[in-house]
């Protein structure tokens, strides 16, 4: 392909709900539209909650995760947005060309949504990544509910994937210990009141943990008081490490993109600092929620038609250099 030569209106970096949302909204309105994805569609609500029961995306009461992605998949093959199973590994832009490079060729959009979401966050202390692999136990999630059974389970984090965890698990585990730094949760007050009323786990409060020890499996964790700095161990089968998420926004620097923590920074209409990058869901808020990534989807992919085809109704505004007070 020519390096003026465009191969089509909108590339989406990310095949999570935000950039298959995006997808259909801008597939919907007329604009030839790619998604980019190197590991599975719908990202983490599929790879990581996949057997999850979703009760708080509105319309949809109840419905199964993969369910709501397999939807979402299919709406976007009735508008013809073509999905590549290809992973962006890096971006340029000259003049108004905006190029992704994938571990397998270079395309030329006009626009660009970076819909690249998250991925579980590490604590970095002792023990962790040793044993996280082949399901050594230590996990971010509960996506087999089947392998916690009758095992100790030391769950960490204070949120509600922490506490959907102990639910999901409550049932079969043998003993349940669920530890967070602080004095109270941040996840649905009617989930905690739960595990609480019902005595689902031992929760250890104002604690963190400082170390997982074992010889070829997870055997032990140390945990540690936030106050007093005491020590104490428990000991465990299994560990939940439901810590929070992290981003990544390497492949974008070279670009020139503006970022605040790890965050793309991004205007009221999700457009970033270089003109034609949108950004949206979990790259550039703190909102965590499949109903936010899906709305910000819809609204970049609105602005980029309006960029691209300028109909008349549409009213262009001047890009921001993020150096501007709209900026969220």
């Amino acid at each position: 392909m020519s390096d003026d030569v465009y191969y089509g209106d909108l590339g989406i970096i990310g095949g999570g709900v935000g950039g298959l949302g995006s997808a259909i909204i801008a597939a919907y309105k007329g604009l030839k539209v790619t998604v980019f994805e190197g590991g599975r569609l719908g990202g983490i609500v599929t790879t990581l909650y996949g057997r999850k029961i979703l009760e708080n995306y509105p319309g949809t009461p109840s419905i199964l995760s993969k369910r709501l992605i397999d939807e979402f998949i299919i709406q976007a093959r009735e508008v013809q947005a073509e999905v590549k199973n290809e992973r962006a590994i890096h971006v340029e832009k000259k003049d108004d060309i905006l190029t992704i490079i994938t571990n397998e060729g270079r395309y030329n959009f006009r626009s660009i949504v970076i819909a690249t979401g998250s991925k579980p966050a590490e604590l970095g202390i002792t023990g962790e990544r040793k044993f996280k692999i082949k399901d050594k136990g230590v996990y971010n999630f509960v996506t087999d509910p089947d392998r916690f059974k009758g095992a100790n389970v030391l769950v960490v984090g204070g949120g509600d994937t922490a506490i959907d965890a102990v639910h999901m698990i409550a049932d079969i585990a043998k003993k349940i210990y669920l530890v967070h730094r602080r004095d109270s949760f941040r996840a649905a007050e009617t989930k905690v009141k739960q595990i609480v009323d019902d005595n689902l786990a031992e929760i250890i409060y104002e604690h963190q943990i400082a170390e997982l020890k074992g010889d070829k499996l997870l055997e032990k964790a140390i945990l540690q008081d936030v106050n007093t700095h005491m020590k104490r161990e428990v000991e465990i089968d299994k560990c939940i490490l439901a810590v929070g998420m992290s981003t990544n926004l390497e492949i974008f620097e070279n670009i020139g993109l503006k970022t605040e923590g790890k965050y793309i920074k991004v205007d009221k209409e999700m457009r970033t600092n270089i003109e034609g990058i949108f950004a949206i869901g979990d790259i550039a808020t703190q909102y965590q929620l499949i109903v936010i990534a899906v709305a910000q989807g819809a609204i970049a992919a609105h602005n980029a038609f309006g960029r691209i085809r300028k109909p008349y109704w549409y009213k262009e505004e001047a890009w921001p250099t993020m150096d501007e007070e709209a900026c969220e």
